[in-house]
Parts: structure tokens; C-alpha cells; sequence
């Protein structure tokens, strides 16, 4: 009988201590971070702390957990989505980043009193956190880098297709001097050719 007592007790101690934790309605983030507090009332003064964030409407995905003593009230935590912040006296104020906009959606904070006893547990009534999405606008820079590349690229396209251009040029201007030349000797050997050809018959008719 006294041990089932004794259970009671202890099974019913936590409810009767419950924590009650508060959180504002709706918070809007930027650029992937938001900031997000959670107030409560401490019954004593507290040394050590459980502070964690779930995510969804029934709380089914932990964001982030972190141990805390209040000896050093600062806490971060590591992964995709970090977490960090500070614990002043009844208020857990921590910065949420790595967020995109289909993380938007229902956040609810657990806090934990382990120390001093007794264990005091207490769940917040959740804060919608909008995550606004970072509109792709190209900027001024990206636009001019965008159309020198563009008019690089063109340069290079039409310096592709007419390329054999000007060496077909080059070699028909080479071939037409070529034959200009030719002609211009040929005419010039001509009449030196002849004019001993024409002695030699003067020579003869004399005869």
C-alpha cells in the first residue's frame, strides 16, 4: 500500500508543478532567420535548464534541444536549422536560422526545469513562424554582367561563322596579283623574243 503510494506521488508530482510557458501568436522571419521568445514563470531561482523546439501542430519533429546552466546562460546548437540564444529570468529569448519557406509552419517551445528540484516540465501553445522566400531579382550588377556575357558570346558566334571569310579574300587577292604579274611578263618577254628573230630575217633578205 505505501509503495503504491509512493508511486502516486511521484507520478502525479510533475502535473501538480506543471510549467506554464507562453509564446506570441505569429513571428515573421527574413531571409531565413527568425527570432522567437518564450516566457514563463521560474518558482524559485533556476540553475539548470532542458530548452527544446518542436515544429508542426502536434510537435512530432524536434528542431533543436540544448542543456543549459544558467551559470553560462548562452546556448547554440549545430545542424541544418541552428539555434541559439540567451535565458534571462523567465524568458528564453533564441534566434532561429537555416529556415526556408516551406519550414513555415506551427513552432512550440518545451522548457524544463531540472535544478532546483522539483522537475517542472511546461509546453508553449505554439508560434506560427512565417518564413518569407527570397525573390531571385536579378540586381543592377547582375544585369550588366548578364549582357557583357551576352555580347561576348554574340562577338564570338559571329567571328565563328564568318571566319573563312577573309582567308578566301586573302587568297583570291594573292591569286588575281598572281595573274596580273604573270601577264604583265609574259607581254614584257614578248617583244624581247621577237626582236632577234626579226634581225635574223632582215639578215636573210638582204641576201
Amino acid at each position: 500500500m505505501i509503495i503504491t503510494l509512493i508511486r502516486i506521488f511521484i507520478i502525479f508530482i510533475p502535473l501538480g508543478f506543471a510549467l506554464r510557458v507562453s509564446q506570441p501568436y505569429r513571428v515573421v522571419g527574413k531571409e531565413g532567420e527568425v527570432a522567437l521568445h518564450c516566457s514563463f514563470i521560474p518558482k524559485s531561482r533556476l540553475e539548470e535548464m532542458q530548452v527544446s523546439l518542436y515544429k508542426g501542430l502536434r510537435g512530432q519533429e524536434k528542431i533543436c534541444s540544448v542543456f543549459v546552466n544558467l551559470s553560462e546562460p548562452y546556448f547554440t546548437t549545430d545542424g541544418t536549422v541552428n539555434c541559439r540564444g540567451n535565458i534571462s529570468s523567465g524568458r528564453v529569448d533564441m534566434i532561429i536560422t537555416g529556415l526556408r519557406g516551406e519550414d513555415t509552419d506551427l513552432y512550440r517551445c518545451e522548457i524544463e526545469i531540472l535544478f532546483p528540484p522539483p522537475y517542472l516540465r511546461g509546453v508553449g501553445n505554439g508560434t506560427v513562424v512565417y518564413i518569407q522566400e527570397t525573390p531571385n531579382c536579378p540586381t543592377a550588377s547582375t544585369l550588366s554582367q548578364s549582357q557583357s556575357q551576352k555580347q561576348t558570346s554574340e562577338r564570338e558566334s559571329v567571328k565563328n561563322d564568318v571566319g573563312p571569310l577573309p582567308l578566301l579574300y586573302a587568297i583570291l587577292i594573292i591569286t588575281s596579283c598572281s595573274f596580273i604579274l604573270q601577264m604583265i611578263i609574259c607581254k614584257w618577254r614578248a617583244p624581247s623574243s621577237m626582236a632577234p628573230m626579226l634581225s635574223q630575217k632582215e639578215s636573210y633578205m638582204k641576201f
